[in-house]
């Protein structure tokens, strides 16, 4: 499973924090679009949760949200933290930072 993480919003230190968290929470539970046309999930949330996720071994939970010109969502440090299209958020995706889980 590839996973492309289309929010820029990185921090080595949250991250840390997230990976001591999910040693003891378990695989997270991600928002995300099947994008057939790339093979891959866009992840509307979780850059952090992903990151640790693979770190530790886990294979994240994901929570299929529907492609749409209509719903929109906010991604935290996506372009100012403003609503978007979910379509115009996971479009460009293949072009975000892509990790991969063993199935």
């Amino acid at each position: 499973m590839k996973i492309a993480l289309v929010h820029s919003h990185y921090s080595e230190q949250h991250l840390q924090e997230v990976i001591s968290e999910m040693r003891t929470l378990g695989a997270p539970a991600i928002h995300a679009v099947w994008m057939e046309c790339y093979g891959h999930w866009a992840a509307l949330e979780g850059c952090h949760r992903i990151r640790a996720a693979k770190e530790l071994g886990l294979t994240p939970e994901i929570i299929e949200v529907d492609y749409s010109d209509e719903m929109t969502s906010t991604i935290a440090g996506y372009d100012g933290d403003q609503d978007y299209a979910i379509s115009e958020i996971c479009d460009e995706s293949h072009k975000a930072v892509i990790i991969e889980f063993e199935d």
